[in-house]
């Protein structure tokens, strides 16, 4: 006797099932929407990043040139202020125009250990001139501040006071007091004041001087 083997029977499908993937049309306005979201995610992000693109195009576009120096900031007024308050005597500070630039201001004991004001600037026409101050100054800070110079003559000079007779000095070249201009604490309120600088400076000694105001 021969046992039937019994038929395979398929699985019933539920109206409306598929094997395949679900069209567009039937997706869910869930699944519509997280696509939605997402894509103005992506957009979103885009959009973020091309204003930073952009600045650093434009940064790596700016040409570089070595050769131009990084000059650092002077604080000019607020050592001025400072040695002013700390001062017995009226302090020579020069003010004059933009083209002027400062290359250092400080207020410290550098020149034979006695407080001394310093500030300097390089010129429009690209010389250096400074001015130094101090009180009750010793031979040997005249000597540092003066480079070793040797007296020349007598020369007529307008600073914050008006017309005066300063020194003048010749000094080594190239130093930064190859020219130099003295006035002694009797005409300066207590205070000895060099002006210094190359000998270009020469011809804008004048607009310095008239830059300057004594401050108490």
């Amino acid at each position: 006797m021969s046992t039937a083997t019994p038929p395979t029977q398929t699985p019933d499908r539920q109206p409306g099932s598929s094997a395949g993937p679900q069209s567009p049309s039937s997706q869910s306005p869930q699944d519509k929407r997280r696509k939605r979201l997402a894509s103005y995610s992506v957009r979103n992000m885009v959009l973020s990043v091309l204003p930073v693109g952009a600045l650093a195009l434009v940064w790596w576009a700016i040409p570089f040139n070595p050769s131009e120096p990084v000059r650092p900031h002077v604080e000019t007024e607020a050592t001025a202020q400072y040695v002013a308050e700390q001062s017995d005597f009226p302090v020579w500070v020069p003010q004059p125009p933009e083209e002027w630039i400062p290359t250092v201001a400080w207020y410290e004991a550098r020149y034979d250990e006695m407080p001394t004001w310093h500030i300097s600037y390089e010129t429009p026409e690209g010389e250096y001139l400074a001015l130094t101050q101090a009180a009750d100054v010793s031979d040997r800070w005249l000597d540092e501040v003066l480079r070793d110079g040797t007296e020349d003559r007598e020369v007529e000079l307008t600073g914050p006071d008006g017309e005066q007779a300063f020194m003048q000095f010749q000094g080594p070249r190239p130093s930064n007091a190859e020219l130099a201009w003295l006035l002694g604490p009797e005409d300066t309120g207590g205070s000895t004041v060099v002006v210094h600088g190359t000998a270009g400076a020469l011809a804008e000694l004048p607009e310095f001087l008239e830059s300057v105001q004594a401050r108490d």
